[in-house]
């Protein structure tokens, strides 16, 4: 009789189990599956970010790696700060800077020199959007060798007999004519400028610059207050 109600009790079972299986509700969160995702989420580059070069590492390879690392991940914002003695080979220095110009087009580049620069590594920090440098830091562009083929010294790309100059003057041509672009090469060439210099020719962009600007404005419309006037009009009638 036992039997017979064990045999009976599996029976209403088997028949009443899917019944119920078909009336679960919805899965809850635990049963779903997240090692998938559906839709792949993009991913968003870090808008700050912050490297630093050692200018004392002799493989070009692994300067140059460093560079590509860190554009290759196109944060809205880079800064680059050097350190270590600011001496580069002078080939390696252009090829650096050249793969700073290359940058991506939407980047905001600034460099911060925590040692002081000559040729080559002055040649990288101006590449920058905006710059800045310790307060005891100087930078020092050599002067050019006179060659006879070069006319005195110049700075032009020229054809050069390879008699009349070394490899490293031709290359140091190269970065005397890329400085030219934001420091007057003839008139630097063989000084050492430091930071008051540097921000007569308007190469430092960095907040304390941001400031004394904004003081020497309100300076001058405390003098000529009636210049502020022609200013405000347009914005009065624009309301």
């Amino acid at each position: 009789m036992n039997t017979t109600l064990t045999q009976l009790l599996s029976a209403a079972l088997k028949l009443i189990r899917p019944q119920n299986e078909s009336q679960k509700g919805p899965a809850t969160q635990t049963e779903f599956h997240f090692d998938v995702p559906a839709h792949a989420t993009p991913l968003i580059p870090e808008r700050n970010q912050k490297i630093h070069l050692n200018l004392a590492e002799r493989d070009p390879a692994r300067l140059l790696g460093i560079l590509e690392e860190a554009l290759a991940s196109a944060p809205r914002d880079l800064t680059i700060e050097l350190i270590g003695p600011g001496i580069l080979l002078h080939d390696n220095a252009l090829m650096l800077f050249e793969e700073l110009r290359n940058r991506p087009s939407d980047m905001r580049l600034h460099m911060r020199a925590r040692t002081c620069l000559i040729d080559g590594a002055v040649l990288l920090w101006l590449a920058g959007d905006t710059r800045s440098m310790r307060s005891d830091g100087w930078i020092q562009v050599s002067a050019m060798p006179v060659s006879p083929a070069s006319s005195g010294g110049g700075i032009d790309d020229v054809s050069i007999l390879i008699e009349d100059e070394e490899p490293a003057n031709t290359d140091l041509r190269s970065i005397h004519r890329h400085i030219n672009e934001w420091l007057p090469v003839q008139e630097i060439a063989g000084l050492r400028l430091f930071e008051s210099e540097l921000r007569e020719f308007g190469v430092l962009d960095d907040a304390e610059t941001s400031k004394q600007l904004a003081a020497l404005f309100h300076a001058d419309a405390a003098d000529n207050p009636s210049a502020e006037k022609p200013i405000q009009e347009p914005e009065r009638m624009q309301r």
